[in-house]
């Protein structure tokens, strides 16, 4: 049973750990601001962003945590379980300067477990993943310039075999985005989010945005894998769900505070959850 976490060379933060609780474990801090990469070989847990709906990591594979801004995250690890993990963290400019567009991440396949203002996704564990990931996790060096050394070398390898495949596969991989223009779609979303209970229209977004209707739209499902509706739905049901889970509200008021009717509010929300909003409140 072990734990450790080391900044290597400066720019890259690496992380593993292997241990069975004897208790349920809840861990919250502050997510790491850039891309992480972690590679589960073992886990169950729970992981929550900002107090929003949990979401299940009940399966060994690759996640992507894309983090921009100061954000609160959660870990809830079961005990009598067998977690192992390695989590590489790298700067936003350094992921960049590495050739990890983080557009592109954003852009790439896999399931997206969380997509707020921080976005997760997952994709299969490989061989290659699980060989470098064990390398780590067991690093026969025990300290020093050599141990650095190993592991940021299999750190950027690890971070390079996760992410080639998925960003080789990726809509527009050869074409990315103008960063101006991603500028603009980001602006776009943050506008979404602050008119949320009274939206504007495609085409007064596109306006305040910068940007004409088409490029919205067509921009928009690239950069963040769903449309402009899809997205507004997404965030007003996970805002729901905060505010449920933190109680003080009633159904009604928070069917009102994200802009839904009570009744079309509450057959969303089981249709999102898998759970009613009055049985969240219990």
């Amino acid at each position: 049973m072990f734990a450790w976490s080391r900044k290597v060379g400066g720019d890259l933060m690496v992380s593993a750990g292997s241990a069975v609780l004897r208790e349920n474990l809840e861990v919250r801090a502050p997510i790491f601001q850039g891309l992480q990469v972690i590679v589960s070989l073992n886990s169950r847990l729970k992981g929550g962003v900002d107090g929003y709906a949990p979401f299940d990591i009940e399966e060994s594979g690759a996640y992507f945590v894309l983090c921009t801004g100061e954000h609160d995250g959660l870990d809830r690890f079961e005990a009598n379980v067998l977690q192992r993990h390695v989590r590489i963290g790298i700067d936003a400019d350094v992921a960049e300067r590495s050739g990890f567009s983080l557009d592109l991440v954003a852009r790439s396949g896999g399931r997206r477990l969380h997509s707020q203002e921080v976005l997760v996704l997952h994709q299969p564990l490989t061989s290659a993943l699980r060989a470098a990931a064990m390398q780590i996790l067991y690093c026969p060096f025990k300290d020093g310039a050599v141990r650095d050394l190993f592991l940021g070398a299999k750190g950027m390898e690890l971070a390079a075999a996760a992410l080639a495949r998925p960003l080789a596969q990726c809509p527009g991989a050869g074409d990315a985005l103008p960063a101006g223009e991603v500028q603009r779609l980001w602006r776009a979303r943050d506008l979404l989010i602050a008119r949320a209970h009274e939206p504007p229209s495609l085409p007064e977004l596109a306006r305040e945005a910068g940007l004409n209707a088409k490029k919205l739209t067509a921009g928009f499902r690239r950069l963040f894998g769903m449309s402009v509706f899809e997205y507004l739905q997404q965030h007003r049901l996970e805002e729901a769900y905060r505010m449920l889970s933190s109680g003080g509200c009633t159904v009604t008021q928070v069917a009102a505070h994200v802009g839904y009717a009570v009744a079309h509010f509450s057959t969303v929300f089981r249709r999102r959850f898998g759970i009613s909003p009055r049985d969240l409140l219990r």
